[in-house]
């Protein structure tokens, strides 16, 4: 007993709760699925890379490849910030090169080509990779962009427009929301960071899972998310890991809800990253790049 005491502090203290064995296998056979689905350039690939990396079975040989993949197609992909970021958390999560740099174009300039009174993008998710990006950049996020998410938030929760009054509050974009100001060194204890974990485990559907703007099914994508916003917060979520886990099929895919397979892509990254029980960032560059040739 007086040996595991000392492990239960260690645990606590990396702010990452472990993921169970189920949660783990669940995780691999997801991204085995992803690796053998998904190539190439753009969002789904960046995503996938991550996904790779936080369940534990990307290769040296693999993360090169598939790098340079990434590097190849981001002039075409990037039109802002949020697809900027998504290609700096896959090139950080292969750890093959710089990850700000697709050749010359560099993806930190061109996330900070849309950032504007605090705000990153156009959305919650292009204001929330961005920080990621920056944390796995080892960047200060700019203090207006955590000033301006602590101003936009709803009556419980954000929205997706990160807009007072715009549409509801949901489920997904208050927890990519939680995982960026985490990620740019905003406390648990914060207020505003209790007050929407508190909203968000609210909306928790009768089975113990997340969907958006509902509760009469789960939906992987916000589900995941949550788990990941929760696990940030210090908090395990047991009953919506094995929700999530109800939504993988035999190939090792997931899909969208029981009777919706919907992206199998989108709710596969997602969900083998909050099943490997790893917070995004999953990787983080070893020193600060330097600017793109």
């Amino acid at each position: 007993m007086k040996r595991v005491v000392p492990l239960l502090i260690a645990v606590l203290a990396l702010g990452a709760l472990p993921a169970s064995a189920s949660n783990r296998s669940s995780a691999r056979s997801g991204a085995r699925w992803l690796a053998a689905h998904v190539h190439g350039g753009g969002g789904s690939a960046a995503d996938t890379l991550v996904a790779m990396r936080a369940a534990g079975i990307l290769s040296a040989r693999g993360a090169r490849s598939r790098a340079a993949d990434l590097r190849r197609g981001a002039r075409a992909y990037v039109t802002g910030a949020g697809q900027a970021a998504k290609l700096i958390l896959g090139l950080a999560a292969a750890n093959s090169g710089s990850a700000r740099c697709a050749g010359s174009l560099d993806l930190r300039i061109a996330m900070g080509r849309d950032y504007s009174g605090g705000r990153y993008g156009r959305n919650a998710f292009d204001h929330g990779l961005a920080l990621l990006a920056l944390h796995a950049l080892r960047e200060r996020a700019p203090a207006a962009s955590i000033s301006f998410l602590r101003g936009v938030r709803g009556g419980g929760g954000w929205n997706v427009l990160l807009r007072p009054g715009g549409p509801a509050d949901d489920v997904s974009s208050t927890a990519i929301t939680i995982l960026a100001l985490r990620a740019s060194g905003v406390p648990r204890s914060s207020r505003t960071l209790r007050a929407a974990l508190s909203w968000m485990v609210r909306q928790r559907t009768r089975s113990g899972g997340f969907a958006l703007g509902r509760r009469d099914r789960n939906e992987a994508n916000s589900t995941a998310l949550a788990i990941e916003a929760e696990r940030a917060m210090g908090r395990s979520d047991r009953r919506a890991a094995r929700v999530l886990r109800g939504l993988q099929r035999g190939d090792g895919s997931f899909q969208y809800t029981a009777d919706d397979s919907g992206s199998r892509v989108i709710a596969s990254t997602e969900s083998v990253i909050a099943l490997s029980g790893r917070i995004p960032p999953v990787a983080r560059v070893h020193r600060r790049p330097s600017r793109c040739r």
